[in-house]
């Protein structure tokens, strides 16, 4: 296991249009002269508890999203080239002009990968489940698509733990949460190198949370990190949400210090949510504070530069 260098993805909750010109600011921030951010959130269709029909806050993608499925269901034919998704749009135009990588959560893939397949080249998406779906089979057909593309698969760890957090730190090492076995068990269905997968801790949804919206649990995702031999992320925004969002800064920066043993650091990277967003602004820092985040880990971590 080695220690690789911190790659940062931030940028907003859900992109739209007017939010864009903030992506561009965070591209632009640097530490001794070199772009620090290696990538960027161009979310376009969010994942809710509850559908909203009206599409607030379900993604600048949604009523797209809608007639596209509509037009297959009843021709049984897809016609990417005539297909614009908002979000993918913005998201090659961020790409050519930016070179920052752009990162995004996945609903359907079979209806969206093969649009940004036409979009998005080599090694400049990154692609993530939601957190609520923890089936291996979607999973399976995301990494097809990276594979054939040569992107970056994210896993993110199931909400739930499977146990009381008291009875799990007693247990350490001894025994596996059904966390643990679902995230590894989604590895398996990747099929990957390690270095196209990125574990994403965002935390765990149980009643111990506290003020938490979900609590982390580093220790697991150690454990998992080590079974499975691939990088890790850390998300502090859904973890540390709303009500501890003065805490994200902080937080970070200790998850960035944290290490396995003397040689070997924990996370690999950070996905956080910056700027300002149509869905979950409570929950992003500002990006005075990510330019500070990067400035106080480039103190003790080495930084993935864009080139």
């Amino acid at each position: 296991m080695k220690n690789n260098p911190v790659k940062i993805i931030a940028g907003p909750c859900s992109i739209n249009y007017e939010n864009l010109d903030e992506i561009y600011k965070i591209a632009e921030i640097k530490i001794n002269g070199k772009f620090a951010i290696w990538g960027t959130r161009v979310v376009g269709l969010k994942s809710r508890t509850n559908l909203n029909k009206s599409g607030k806050g379900m993604g600048i993608d949604f009523f797209d999203y809608f007639k596209l499925k509509k037009r297959f269901l009843k021709t049984k034919k897809l016609d990417i080239k005539k297909v614009k998704f908002p979000s993918i749009e913005l998201a090659k135009k961020i790409v050519k002009e930016t070179k920052l990588l752009v990162a995004t959560e996945i609903m359907d893939p079979w209806l969206q990968l093969p649009i940004y397949e036409q979009n998005i080249p080599p090694e400049k998406l990154m692609i993530w489940n939601p957190a609520v779906n923890q089936l291996g089979w979607p999973i399976k057909v995301m990494a097809d698509f990276v594979k054939k593309n040569k992107w970056y698969l994210g896993i993110k760890n199931p909400k739930w733990l499977g146990d009381k957090l008291k009875k799990v730190n007693n247990l350490k090492n001894k025994n596996q949460t059904s966390m643990e076995k679902t995230w590894e068990g989604l590895v398996s269905y990747a099929d990957l190198e390690p270095e196209r997968i990125f574990l994403i801790h965002r935390g765990v949804d149980i009643p111990e949370k506290r003020n938490y919206r979900n609590a982390p649990v580093h220790f697991l995702a150690q454990k998992v990190k080590q079974k499975t031999g691939c990088l890790l992320f850390f998300d502090p925004s859904h973890s540390h949400g709303p009500i501890m969002r003065e805490k994200i800064l902080p937080a970070t920066i200790k998850a960035m210090k944290m290490k396995i043993n003397d040689k070997n650091y924990l996370y690999d990277g950070i996905l956080i949510e910056a700027g300002n967003s149509e869905t979950d602004t409570e929950q992003h820092i500002s990006l005075k504070e990510l330019e500070i985040l990067v400035k106080e880990i480039s103190k003790f971590r080495e930084i993935q530069f864009r080139e």
